[in-house]
């Protein structure tokens, strides 16, 4: 599956998550993708969502999962 896929299916199993994080390694591949560049802060919006960088070697992180322990 391509990045943006998987970020559809990470929104889509979390809907009420205000926002995701997508790995560093594929944040470019995301943007262009959905053809949109980070705005000020970094973020880009897509599907009513903040999407932003999550940093080298992460997952795929919906903000709901944020702070979760395993």
């Amino acid at each position: 599956m391509d990045i943006r896929t998987l970020v559809d299916v990470a929104i889509d199993e979390d809907p009420r998550a205000p926002c995701l994080w997508v790995p560093s390694e594929a944040w470019e591949e995301f943007c262009t993708a959905v053809r949109r560049s980070p705005n000020l802060i970094g973020a880009v919006i897509y599907r009513d969502k903040t999407i932003r960088d999550g940093g080298p070697g992460t997952d795929i992180v919906t903000g709901s999962e944020q702070g979760r322990r395993a």
